[in-house]
């Protein structure tokens, strides 16, 4: 390796011999390279310039360090002055030559360096004689601004980024042989932006509204980048859609008459409270209009547009007056029934009460409405309610079917309990509802779209009606209707108790139209006016089966039980088998039989000591089992991952982690 020196003098062979001194060594053993031959005229002079390359091993065994320790102190003192050295003082470099040897210099970034009118970049010989200049780099950063008004006009963003200079000095250093500058820096805020700029730029973008004028104050003293809201517009104030507002605040308080669980949402699971015939249950509030805003371009934004309640009345409900009060015409329980563009269908469900036991003598109870019955449902017996039931008494080898919640005080044994029957029907059946809601809104365009054909004709469909077409349509591009009608009909065929007349007249004309093409289906309005009663049941389908309807009962035993949502059994379960769609809480043992929720399943103890298998399953991936007690030969399933227990478990939390593995606790 070696090292490259720059050597200046009036001549080249000066600038040799200067090197031959610094280096001690011969001038032959000397290699360069003429940079610069140099000038001397009358008026200018420029020296002559060398490169001198350097062996590092030349020059570490000709420095001889042995022979400099031997020497005594005053000819090491007398050495250094043979030297030449460099310093800065004051932000100037001076120099003294050397008998022997020139000092050597070194710049660094920040600055230029210029020797004898030469930029420097790398290190270079410098004497007594030589025109040192330097030229210090400072910086000037400007302040940045910027506006941004926000998608929906209503706010501007300042974003201001403070400017600065940096401002560079040349650090004092003492004499030293080689030298290698350093410079100090100072850094300096300065914000060139004031308030008045700020308001110009908004009113050349033609902000007028909501200026924030401590924040733009705020913003022009800050030292730091900083982003802030200037302006902002008035935001529209939302008015009220037309509500329905109950008479009483009785009746406004009141719940239901019997309770499950204190957690369960009471405005989830049932509607409002009980009525008596010519009793007023409310009347409709009309809507209030809101407040129009404005944006900061003092352009008015429009409040959101208010609907008017619509009230639909069913049986037992009339509209009178000039008010429009909803009076109930018979007794029983409001059943609220909540259809697209805020309206909403009010009827009564009956209330029906048996006071004895249900039996062979008195048959069995089948009723559309709630059904209280204060005594036993003994064995072959079925009680199916349209609405609510509660039964004080136990239940034996019967079957017990509810459209809403079910209530057992008593023990039941050998039975089958099913409640929300309609939203469990429902529930298979509209997946095939709304295809056929789909495919005849399909159908229709199609129909359109050929009427607008110039070869189609319509003197054709004038002559023989729609049949022809809807047949061919349905045979050929929409096969698939008539499978979707097929199940929808035996649906309703296999439970008509559970559908309304209008439900009835729908399936009655989908069989009609797409099974049998009858020709009293003549035109377009009819099945227009058929996809508008679809999608209002659609509606309404979809809102009841979101209702959480539950099943609370003492203890079961050898039993079947189906919910629409929860379960809770305020003792034991023995072999049985239960199906919820929301959680199971078993408050003392579950022994044998199998248990499926959706979201969670709560024991004291799962299995016993003598080997009585149970199965537990939650469908949920994020759901959960829980148990103070597990006994061998039980099985829990989280998903699909499943764990059976060999050994006796205690304190189980069993849930799939982060990682989609099943953990036991």
């Amino acid at each position: 390796m070696s090292d490259v020196i720059t050597i200046r003098a009036k001549t080249i062979e000066e600038a040799v011999s200067k090197a031959s001194e610094h280096l001690k060594i011969s001038p032959q053993k000397i290699q360069f390279e003429v940079i610069d031959e140099g000038y001397r005229g009358l008026f200018r002079k420029r020296p002559a310039i060398i490169q001198v390359f350097v062996r590092k091993s030349v020059r570490k065994e000709e420095e001889s360090p042995t022979t400099v320790d031997i020497l005594s102190a005053p000819s090491k003192a007398k050495i250094q002055s043979e030297y030449g050295t460099v310093w800065v003082k004051d932000g100037k470099i001076f120099c003294k030559n050397g008998s022997y040897q020139y000092a050597m210099l070194t710049p660094c970034d920040g600055l230029t360096l210029t020797v004898n009118g030469q930029a420097v970049t790398g290190t270079t010989i410098v004497a007594e004689e030589d025109v040192i200049d330097l030229e210090l780099h400072n910086h000037l950063r400007e302040t940045k601004i910027s506006l941004t008004v926000s998608e929906d006009q209503m706010q501007v963003l300042l974003e201001i980024v403070p400017g600065y200079s940096i401002t560079r000095s040349l650090k004092d250093m003492p004499p030293s042989r080689e030298l290698t500058l350093e410079v100090m820096e100072t850094r300096t805020v300065k914000t060139s932006i004031t308030e008045e700029m700020v308001y110009q730029e908004l009113e050349k973008i033609g902000v007028k509204m909501g200026i924030e004028h401590d924040e733009i104050k705020r913003a022009c003293r800050s030292r730091e980048p900083i982003k802030c809201v200037i302006a902002k517009g008035y935001d529209p104030i939302p008015g009220r859609d037309g509500v329905f507002e109950l008479v009483s605040q009785k009746r406004r308080e009141e719940k239901e008459q019997f309770i499950i669980t204190d957690t369960v949402d009471w405005k989830e699971r049932f509607s409002l409270p009980s009525v008596q015939a010519g009793e007023v249950i409310g009347y409709p509030v009309a809507a209030k209009p809101g407040v129009n805003g404005w944006n900061v371009f003092g352009h008015e934004v429009p409040a959101p547009e208010v609907k008017e309640l619509t009230v639909l009345t069913g049986t037992g409900t009339i509209l009178h007056g000039e008010n429009r009060k909803l009076v109930a015409t018979e007794a029983g329980r409001i059943k609220i029934t909540q259809h697209p563009n805020n309206t909403l269908g009010f009827s009564i469900i009956p209330q029906y009460v048996h006071n004895d036991n249900v039996n062979i003598r008195t048959g069995n109870i089948r009723f559309h409405g709630d059904v209280f019955i204060l005594g036993n449902v003994e064995d072959g017996m079925i009680v199916e309610a349209g609405g609510n039931l509660h039964i004080l008494g136990r239940v034996s080898n019967a079957t017990v079917r509810t459209g809403g919640d079910s209530v057992i005080n008593g023990a039941v044994t050998g039975s089958t309990i099913i409640c929300g029957y309609s939203n469990l029907v429902w529930d298979n059946m509209l997946p095939h509802f709304k295809s056929t809601y789909e495919l005849i809104i399909q159908l229709i365009n199609a129909i359109r779209q050929l009427e607008s054909n110039k070869s189609f004709s319509r003197q054709d469909i004038a002559k023989m009606g729609l049949q022809p077409l809807i047949k061919l349509l349905t045979e050929v591009k929409f096969k698939e209707l008539p499978s979707h009608i097929r199940k929808i009909s035996g649906f309703a065929k296999n439970d008509k108790e559970i559908f309304d007349s209008e439900m009835q007249l729908i399936v009655d004309f989908l069989e009609k139209a797409f099974l049998y093409f009858h020709p009293l289906v003549s035109d377009l309005g009819q099945m227009e006016s058929l996809v508008a009663r679809m999608e209002s049941i659609i509606f309404a389908a979809e809102f009841d089966s979101n209702k959480k309807m539950n099943i609370n009962v003492q203890s079961l035993t050898n039993s079947k039980v189906i919910s629409a949502w929860d379960v809770e059994v305020e003792r034991f379960c023995y072999g049985s088998n239960i199906q919820a769609k929301g959680t199971v809480r078993v408050k003392e043992q579950l022994r044998g039989g199998q248990v499926e929720a959706g979201h969670f399943v709560k024991v004291k103890e799962i299995g016993s000591i003598s080997g009585s298998s149970a199965v537990v399953w939650v469908t949920n991936s994020d759901g959960y089992v829980q148990a103070d007690q597990v006994w061998p030969d039980t099985m829990i399933r989280i998903a699909q991952l499943t764990k059976k227990f060999i050994h006796e478990e205690s304190s189980v939390f069993m849930r799939i982690n982060d990682q989609g593995s099943l953990v036991l606790r």
